[in-house]
């Protein structure tokens, strides 16, 4: 137990964490600590919709005997809207709106607003959602926790000009890097290639150019047109027949599946040959898909849960999404204890394995 939660629960805490320590108890994740917390956890646009379900969950645990109140900030919200994070002992409330206060939108915004949270010690954000690992920028009190495995491709539209297509990797490149500018040069029909990469800042752009592509395509001769990750419909109505865009798998599948609100807008997932696995990404049909690539694909990534122990509420969102030096699948967090695996393999990711017949790798 942390320094906070014993300045809160006096000289009887602190005896109790004495016996703990005599009776030989193995490391586990910090118990209740008879304060309602709030959690609220932000960043990456392709792990809103799991993490949501995984706060959900916490929320309704019989463990959650404080409560805390676990939130999962949007990163998008609808013109003129807002949303609120109610404020707890360590933060003041935040509304997030449209205009003054945005929420942070993709890993890169989601780490940042984490760590101005370490820096002024306020526990506005606990948690960043996160597509991308450690960076080299990250303060060295960041934990990430891979909890599973997304994997990106290339989509297109359904009934467009590369519908039904394969790409190799070669050509997914030559179509980056402006060598390819027509959708019959790769088997399609005659029409130009619209490219499209995320909104800056996404995990997703940053994985798409650094690990897939090999290169940022804006230093190439080739016109960028930005989509919002993982979101068919932000594609301009025009430009979706022509279109080519990476998309998160496991996002593809949640919306397919009905978990999560669809904007596929017509696009597929398509399978990209000579990149570690050449077989289509998803399997099954609607209501049902499951990922079918495997984790030598090129595309697939680790997505993570990261913490800062400089937050005040620290112990508490370790409890919710991560764990302890010395934890089993018994004394882990539900989510690394792999009590929540169906789910995850609902929204369209692969699980992970992690030490002690844990869930989730810590890094």
């Amino acid at each position: 137990m942390r320094a906070r939660t014993t300045r809160f629960l006096g000289a009887t805490a602190i005896a109790a964490c004495a016996c703990l320590t005599l009776t030989g108890t193995a490391s586990a994740v910090a118990p209740a600590n008879g304060l309602e917390d709030v959690l609220a956890a932000a960043g990456s646009d392709t792990t809103a919709d799991i993490t949501g379900a995984i706060l959900a969950n916490a929320n309704g645990a019989a463990w959650n005997t404080d409560p805390d109140n676990h939130v999962n900030i949007p990163p998008l919200l609808a013109a003129g809207g807002t949303f609120t994070v109610p404020g707890d002992l360590y933060a003041d409330q935040v509304v997030y709106n449209t205009t003054t206060t945005l929420p942070p939108n993709g890993s890169s915004q989601g780490k940042a607003a984490l760590k101005a949270s370490g820096d002024a010690g306020d526990g506005k954000i606990d948690i960043a959602r996160s597509s991308s690992p450690r960076g080299s920028s990250d303060p060295a009190s960041f934990e990430y926790y891979s909890f599973a495995t997304d994997g990106v491709t290339w989509s297109s539209s359904a009934t467009g000009s590369g519908a039904g297509l394969s790409l190799t990797l070669a050509q997914l490149r030559g179509i980056y890097d402006g060598s390819i500018t027509n959708w019959n040069q790769v088997g399609g029909a005659n029409a130009a290639i619209v490219v499209y990469l995320p909104q800056t800042g996404s995990g997703t752009l940053s994985f798409f150019t650094t690990t897939v592509l090999g290169f940022d395509p804006t230093t190439k001769p080739v016109t960028i047109k930005r989509f919002q990750e993982h979101d068919g419909s932000s594609i301009p109505t025009a430009d979706r027949a022509n279109a080519i865009a990476p998309f998160s798998i496991a996002q593809w599948i949640a919306q397919g599946n009905a978990v999560t609100a669809d904007k596929r807008a017509g696009f597929t997932v398509n399978p990209l040959t000579g990149a570690g696995f050449n077989g289509s990404p998803v399997a099954g049909s609607a209501g049902n898909y499951t990922p079918a690539f495997t984790t030598a694909f090129l595309g697939s990534r680790s997505v993570y849960h990261v913490l800062d122990t400089r937050t005040p509420s620290y112990d508490q969102a370790q409890r919710a999404v991560g764990f302890a030096a010395g934890d089993t699948a018994a004394t882990a967090s539900p989510l690394c204890g792999g009590q929540l695996a169906t789910t995850i393999k609902r929204y369209g990711f692969l699980t992970v394995s992690g030490p002690n017949g844990l869930s989730c790798v810590k890094s």
